[in-house]
């Protein structure tokens, strides 16, 4: 940092103590304005952009924030013993961290690392123990450096051992490995071990403390992945077992793990218990990155252990303390794993008899890592209310594909797997021009030396990745070339892709980002014009496969992706498949080009690396996909949030980890999640609705299925009439409310079962076989209806999807339409859900944010009303025991292409939390396209670790 940026820091910093109060980003802004009037170094100019990002990490504004459940033999310990503890790695690692990003919320990482260490067992407890737990964080938002952040704190505590499982791809190990070398250990691993004890000072090794730590594997890399655990080199090294901090990064490989065991056994301190090899007073802390794949066991009994999940056990049953923490991002899995286990299991590693041991259930601690506010998630891509009802639209990043097949095919099978293409569909040309526009903007912004990546994710088949690598490289090429002779043709294309995609998009940003970015600005075309040379001549083109002789490819530039050579920057369009979307971390990935390649969920689990930190740029990112795929990627994410905001529920009542995986294990939203079937324990799931709101986001638009909705609305107003008048509630002179207290359940349950809907989570006969089993054992007291009606006289409809906030003018008629009763007649007023233009193309009618219903609606039957968040009124219900049925007409113009002249009938249902439910049984389905039969694929790394 310069001597300016310090002396300007220092000077905000004694300025900001002197405020009263909240500190936000104006409150920043304010400061940074009154520090730059100060002449600190003549000649020098303050870089404001900078300066802002560092103190929003020194005050931790828009910080994350941590939820945890418990069991109830975790006790705190670590208060207690700080004052023994001495923190020099820890304290060498936040100076690291400071130095490298100062904007890097290190304070953050403090509190987090803190809480997560303290749920492990202190490594100076003589007795034997072990420790299960696991901690959920965001997709692409910091874990590696939540780890490594926690490892340094836990040696420091007196952990002699680490194991990091890193993942089932060597470059991934590779990766990681690296990471630990310049945040933990402090010396490039492979230089120390290839080259006689080389002391190669990395990363934190410039900070001098006490403890040596020895690495047992390293980054080095020949012909495949050397630097993974071996037994000679370990031999060779002899570094005692218990003594100094030892460290292993190994991949999740069935002969490593198998190696690994074995060596340990071998110990000269290992004892023979029971027939089994046991280490005693080592503590060992295991960290399995990627928890959810590969580790776990997805048999359908606790007697038959999957390969990689026996032996992770295995090795922590070789230690008489150890602490295991996965860490991972989509947690359904691991909450899906058996807590019982047979003790007496054993198992044969190199001619060695072991007993297994416990399964790797978190049952002692899951800790939930929720995003700040400026990671870049689902929330952000699809729109969302907040539990305090505040809307937020979705960001305009999605950008639909639909020319793809020919020359990329739907589905790549026996019969045309040979039929490489022979050219780019446009919409990949587009992408790849769009990625030249990113590069050049973001050296605008003062990012010339950040790293820049592309991701292009067509094919699994390393023929089809080398052919796509070949065609990409050649189009990247051919538009360099244009640039650098200043070709009108190529500048023309960029200038109007720039005016029509990136200006209209950057102002969606800026009108709906809900923190602050202050390098987030629109641009000349001559001031991008002027960068565009530059940054068009760092782009490279990378094939990510496993291939290694290039013999039969086309396509030769397979150099592994390592950002941390180049200090200046690197700009890549990685290509690839498998080994992409569960792979290597793109640093300042911005476009995504992602076809439907294999089955659905466990690819669309990993295209979050969509997601992450983007600051300066995120309204540069593109995320060009089919809209299947984008609608799939949107039910899961919503599903993924619930459960998350129920882990936070139940947090506050102080429950257990058993009591969210039985949570998890009836919740809804597996519904969506199909592949959990797989998991065998699934087949048959028992559903729980309890305290939910299933609703209806997405809506059939065929002529058939609206009138039959809308029929549906009629045949309920047959059953239960109008309401008497005082019930009839009237804004303006306008009903606003036709509702119906405590009505028979039987026109509910009608109405949802004759209801025409394709959403994955809606299920019509699971919604009314739940109502009616609550109803039969009294668990609901009342249930009411309610017909919603719009009392405005002018509307907006956005015809374009993505009109701006500022220019939204509310003037159309509103619809209305006429409901018939005994010969009165009542006409109400449509409502007005414009479907964004992220999803206009879908055959379906997608709501923005997901959210049929509002804030105020939600309340209309409770005795108590009023309420200012979703919290309070799920309180309240639960109090008063009521369920709701809303119901809306919708105005047909929310949406393209539908003109029949009637509403479009949509629904909310509430149901209140349910102490002693009697949950109703669904039997999981596949959906049509969601989890067909996988596509070839010869370059997947998990093949052999079955």
């Amino acid at each position: 940092m310069s001597t300016l940026l310090q002396s300007a820091r220092a000077i905000s910093h004694t300025l900001l103590a002197l405020h009263q109060g909240e500190i936000t980003d104006d409150i920043l802004l304010n400061v940074i304005e009154k520090a730059s009037a100060i002449n600190i170094v003549d000649g020098q100019t303050l870089d404001k952009q900078e300066l802002f990002e560092i103190l929003r990490a020194d005050f931790s504004i828009g910080k994350g924030a941590i939820t945890e459940l418990y069991d109830k033999d975790v006790t705190p310990w670590l208060n207690d013993e700080k004052a023994n503890i001495n923190f020099e790695l820890w304290n060498r690692y936040k100076l690291y961290m400071a130095e490298n990003d100062p904007s890097f919320p290190v304070n953050d990482l403090d509190d987090f690392t803190d809480k997560i260490l303290d749920k492990c067992i202190n490594p100076k407890d003589n007795n034997s123990w072990d420790r299960r737990g696991m901690v959920v964080g965001h997709v692409q938002s910091g874990k590696t450096s939540n780890y490594v952040g926690l490892i340094n704190k836990a040696t420091d505590a007196g952990y002699k051992v680490i194991i990091v499982i890193a993942g089932t791809i060597s470059s991934l190990r590779r990766q990681t490995q690296e990471r630990i070398d310049s945040g933990y250990i402090g010396r490039n691993s492979s230089a120390f071990i290839n080259n006689k004890g080389e002391n190669k000072i990395i990363g934190v090794g410039k900070y001098k403390v006490n403890t040596e730590i020895y690495s047992l594997t390293s980054s080095y890399y020949k012909n495949n992945d050397e630097g993974d655990f071996s037994q000679s080199i370990a031999n060779r090294l002899n570094i005692p077992i218990g003594k100094n901090p030892v460290v292993f990064v190994i991949k999740k490989n069935k002969s490593i793990l198998e190696n690994l065991i074995d060596w340990f056994a071998k110990d000269v301190n290992a004892k023979n218990i029971d027939g089994s090899p046991k280490l005693f007073n080592v503590p060992v802390l295991v960290i399995d990155d990627e928890a959810d794949a590969a580790s776990v066991n997805a048999s359908k009994s606790i007697e038959d252990i999957k390969t990689i999940n026996r032996l992770i056990r295995t090795l922590l049953n070789l230690f008489n303390q150890n602490t295991f923490i996965g860490y991972t991002a989509t947690p359904y899995a691991n909450l899906f794993i058996a807590q019982e286990y047979n003790d007496e299991l054993k198992t044969v590693v190199k001619n060695k008899e072991y007993k297994i041991g416990e399964d790797l259930f978190p049952r002692d601690f899951i800790i939930n890592i929720k995003a700040p506010t400026n990671y870049f998630g689902a929330a952000k891509v699809f729109g969302f209310e907040n539990p305090n009802g505040e809307e937020k639209e979705p960001l305009d990043i999605f950008r639909e594909i639909n020319d793809f097949d020919p020359p990329f095919f739907k589905t790549i099978n026996k019969s045309n797997k040979d039929d490489l293409p022979e050219y780019l569909p446009s919409s990949l040309e587009k992408a790849i021009k769009s990625f030249f526009l990113t590069c050049a903007i973001r050296r605008l912004r003062g990012h010339e030396n950040k790293h820049n990546s592309m991701l292009v994710h067509v094919a699994l088949l390393v023929k089809w990745i080398d052919r796509v690598a070949y065609l990409v490289n050649g189009k990247t090429k051919e538009f360099a070339n244009a640039i650098n002779s200043e070709d009108e043709g190529i500048l023309e294309e960029l200038r109007v892709l720039y005016q029509t995609d990136f200006v209209p998009t950057t102002d969606n940003i800026l009108d709906n980002l809900d923190y602050k970015d202050i390098r987030i600005k629109q641009h000349s075309w001559e001031e991008i014009k002027k960068e565009l040379k530059k940054a068009a001549s760092k782009i490279d083109v990378r094939a990510v496969h496993g291939t290694r002789s290039t013999t039969n490819l086309e396509y030769h530039n397979i150099e592994e992706i390592a950002y941390a050579r180049y200090e200046q920057g690197l700009s890549v369009i990685a290509v690839g498949g498998s080994r992409l979307s569960r792979g290597i971390t793109l640093e300042g990935l911005s476009i995504s080009y992602y076809l439907r390649t294999t089955k659905m969920y466990d690819s669309l689990m990993q295209m979050g690396r969509w997601f992450g930190y983007r600051p300066g740029y995120v309204d540069l990112c593109r995320l060009y996909t089919t809209e299947q795929i984008f609608e799939w990627f949107n039910h899961i994410t919503m599903a993924t949030e619930e459960m998350r905001n129920d882990f936070d529920e139940m947090t506050t009542s102080h429950q257990r980890p058993k009591d969210f995986r039985l949570k998890v294990r009836n919740h809804h939203g597996l519904m969506t999640i199909t592949s959990l079937a797989k998991l065998n324990f699934s087949k048959n799931i028992e559903i729980s609705f309890s305290g939910t709101n299933p609703q209806t986001y997405q809506l059939l638009k065929t002529k058939k299925a609206i009138e039959n909705n809308y029929k549906a609305l009629n045949d309920l107003i047959s059953a239960i009439g109008f309401p008497k008048m005082q019930n009839r509630q009237v804004t303006r002179e306008k009903i606003r409310y036709l509702f119906y207290p405590n009505q028979d359940i039987s026109p509910i349950c009608d109405f949802i079962d004759t209801f025409k809907i394709e959403q994955p989570s809606i299920n019509n006969a699971t919604l009314s076989e739940y109502i009616k089993i609550q109803s039969k054992n009294l668990n609901i007291n009342e249930w009411s209806i309610c017909i919603i009606s719009n009392t405005d006289d002018k509307v907006f409809i956005d015809y374009a999807g993505n009109t701006p906030l500022k220019e939204r003018q509310e003037k159309e008629n509103i619809v209305t339409y006429d409901l018939h009763f005994n010969g009165e007649k009542i006409t109400l007023g449509c409502s007005v859900r414009n479907q964004p233009k992220i999803s206009r193309a879908s055959d379906y009618y997608l709501i923005a944010k997901n959210q049929i219903d509002d804030l105020k609606d939600r309340q209309v039957d409770l005795v108590t009303n009023g309420l200012k968040s979703n919290k309070e009124i799920k309180e309240q219900r639960a109090i008063e025991k009521k369920g709701l049925l809303l119901i809306y007409a919708l105005d047909e113009r929310g949406t393209p292409n539908v003109n029949n002249g009637i509403p479009i009938i949509g629904y909310s249902l509430h149901f209140p939390k349910i102490e002693n439910e009697l949950k109703t049984s669904y039997t999981t389905t596949i959906f049509d396209g969601f989890d067909e039969e996988p596509q070839d694929d010869d370059d997947s790394p998990n093949n052999d670790n079955e």
